[in-house]
């Protein structure tokens, strides 16, 4: 405060003006390269000690002389991760620094492990674990000693097989600033933030100053003590960096998008580190669950990956328009049908070829069961399942179609050699014929539970309810990408029987016929398969135990984990999926996400206060990182589903000229 000699008419006083002299700004007061390579003054604090200016200091500290300011304070922590794993980004918020009054930098200090004596140390923490297993009698604590044994064997075993390196590592963040109850303030917060996110920052109590000046390129010691550091593999070492940020190490496949800084993020779904192809895709209605899975579909259709697509609401039918490839409609007026008998030739991997009659006459059993149920469960009696099953067994042994792979044909000769066959594929049974041989049962309720099934033929008068009774007009042959769309369907009846019938008619038609193709089956709204007990569910278990055998993925899509968790089905996709993309979730959703889905705070975190549409969490097993998917131009036009968006229209536009086209070529 500045003072200076007054005169007015009476007398002469002292008047202490409020003005001050100029502070430096808080950028300006940062510490210089010559602050550390000579400062005035290096003190390393305790705490109750009282510093120049008369402030009791609280804590141990290092003050540097300055030359922007007097003194500048220093203190250093040291993290410890409690959660067990790392995630890209988990440092951003202290390279962000924004706390308070303070500035913040980080040190990161590593040195390579011994691979073997890593895996020693892992073996007696392991054996440790089951000796102290064996007696514990308190239910949470051997939960907890499982999960450890498992994430160590895991970690083990990549070790052993070279797809990780151990390091050894210390997370150092050293907080500054001018002054003292500021910082103390920042340093707080700091603690505060990241100790909600199991990253607890202990301070270097005892030796600030030799932890400060180990982050010195100068210095020579290794100041860093060794409680400070702990094993982490190359993976999460790669999260600890901006240049880095772990994430995905496959090098194959597509690219989806770019990660947090900019990277192009690969996905090979057919990757040799995957147990096997199957995906999930989650995400809250706008979060762009359908505009990720365009991305993949129309990338991988360029690299030889086939896809069949079940259109619950009718959303992909420009794209394959477009694109050129088969888009079936189900509807009363459409020419297109499927029939549930139809059968084809499985091929083992061991070169068996068969008609696996037995899952025929299942598949098609359950549909009709399905079909009377609908309106009459009780019906469905034990003779009454008795006598359908026989009778769908007769229909078969009529038309001769047995095991043998030629009993499918009608004529012609069949190359052993080439496994191919100049015959005709004999016409198939139909659910008329079944409904004939109920009718004329003479068991009462045989006749009465056919008048039920009368409705689902033609026979029936209901043309929208009699779509899957006649030969399938559908034939698929190799075609690198179609879709079925049900949305026309009667979405109470009809839609949910048409995706029970279409799942398990790929199943039989195209992923076991084309073992040697790799192949994606894309299943929207999958909750509608899940949740149905007397089809759906059944095939999903089988699906995603058995697909792989048949070099077939499953895709399931929808909104949220609950739809996963409702059903043994559903949980079956979350476990036999090492590909899960995770979109913008609900706040109040995100725990059971977070522990079913083995999120990081910092991922869980991500998705509910920082993603955006089209940004995901994309885990592959063990691997995750954050991706924005990134379009061309064009590929924004074909997969936009907003009206608000001119490319949108620009495309109806453009469909409707190409439908114009086909229709004009069809009349030459």
């Amino acid at each position: 405060m500045g003072f200076v000699r007054s005169k007015n008419k009476n007398k002469n006083k002292l008047t202490s003006l409020k003005s001050f002299k100029k502070q430096p700004s808080f950028n300006d007061a940062k510490p210089e390269g010559i602050d550390f390579a000579a400062p005035s003054i290096i003190k390393e604090t305790l705490p109750k000690e009282i510093n120049d200016e008369g402030i009791k200091l609280s804590d141990y500290a290092v003050e540097i002389g300055g030359t922007a300011v007097p003194v500048r304070y220093f203190r250093s922590f040291f993290a410890e991760i409690m959660s067990g794993n790392t995630w890209a980004g988990m440092l951003d918020s202290l390279v962000l620094g924004e706390f308070g009054e303070g500035d913040v930098d980080i040190a990161v200090h590593v040195r390579p492990a011994s691979n073997n004596k890593e895996l020693d140390e892992i073996g007696r923490r392991i054996a440790g674990l089951l000796s102290d297993r064996a007696e514990e009698k308190n239910v949470s604590k051997l939960d907890a000693m499982e999960d450890e044994i498992r994430d160590l064997k895991l970690r083990q075993q990549r070790i052993r097989m070279n797809i990780e390196r151990s390091y050894r590592v210390s997370i150092q963040a050293v907080a500054s600033g001018n002054d003292w109850s500021s910082l103390k303030k920042y340093c707080n917060a700091l603690v505060n933030l990241f100790g909600g996110k199991s990253i607890v920052l202990r301070s270097a109590d005892g030796y600030q100053l030799d932890a400060l000046k180990s982050i010195l390129p100068t210095t020579k010691e290794d100041l860093v003590h060794k409680e400070h550091f702990f094993s982490l593999e190359t993976s999460n070492v790669a999260d600890l960096f901006l240049f880095g940020l772990g994430g995905i190490s496959h090098r194959t496949g597509i690219i989806i998008g770019k990660d947090l800084i900019g990277r192009p993020t690969w996905l090979d779904g057919w990757h040799p580190s995957l147990m096997n192809q199957h995906m999930v895709i989650m995400g809250r209605s706008g979060a762009g669950k359908t505009y990720s899975i365009f991305t993949i579909i129309h990338r991988s259709v360029h690299i030889g990956i086939h896809h069949c697509i079940i259109d619950w609401k009718g959303e992909y039918g420009d794209f394959l328009i477009l694109m050129g490839c088969p888009y079936i409609e189900f509807s009363e007026t459409s020419k297109d049908r499927i029939n549930p008998y139809d059968v084809d030739i499985t091929e083992e991997k061991n070169g068996d070829r068969y008609v696996d009659i037995e899952e025929a006459v299942n598949n098609v059993q359950a549909i009709v069961f399905k079909m009377i149920t609908t309106y009459e469960r009780s019906d469905l009696t034990g003779e009454v399942k008795v006598f359908i099953n026989h009778a769908i067994r007769e229909q078969y042994k009529e038309l001769e179609i047995t095991r043998d792979p030629t009993s499918i044909y009608s004529s012609g000769g069949f190359n052993n050699k080439d496994r191919f066959s100049t015959r005709k594929l004999k016409k198939m049974p139909e659910l008329s014929g079944l409904y004939k041989k109920m009718k004329e049962s003479n068991i009462e309720d045989v006749v009465k539970v056919s008048k039920i099934l009368k409705m689902f033929t033609k026979q029936g008068g209901a043309p929208s309810y009699s779509i899957f009774d006649g030969q399938s007009t559908v034939k698929l042959k190799r075609s690198p990408l179609f879709g079925f769309a049900i949305n026309k369907l009667d979405p109470e009846i009809m839609r949910p029987l048409g995706l029970a019938v279409i799942t398990r008619w790929t199943t039989e038609k195209w992923a076991k016929k084309y073992p040697e193709l790799k192949k994606r089956l894309v299943i929207e709204e999958c909750q509608n398969i899940f949740n149905d007990e007397d089809i759906g569910e059944v095939w999903a278990e089988s699906a995603y135990r058995e697909h792989r055998s048949t070099n077939t993925s499953i895709c399931a899509i929808s909104q949220g984990l609950e739809v996963y968790t409702r059903s043994k089905a559903g949980v079956a996709a979350v476990k036999n999926s090492p590909i899960k993309l995770i979109g913008i979730q609900e706040p109040i959703d995100i725990e059971s996400v977070r522990g079913k889905l083995d999120l990081s705070e910092g991922e869980a975190n991500y998705l509910i206060n920082e993603a955006g549409k089209g940004d995901l969490i994309v885990k592959l097993d063990h691997e995750s990182t954050a991706v924005h998917v990134d379009t061309t131009d064009y590929e924004h036009l074909l997969f936009t589903s907003d009206p608000n968006d001119p490319k949108y229209w620009e495309r109806k536009e453009l469909v409707k000229n190409k439908l114009k086209q086909q229709e004009l070529q069809g009349m030459r």
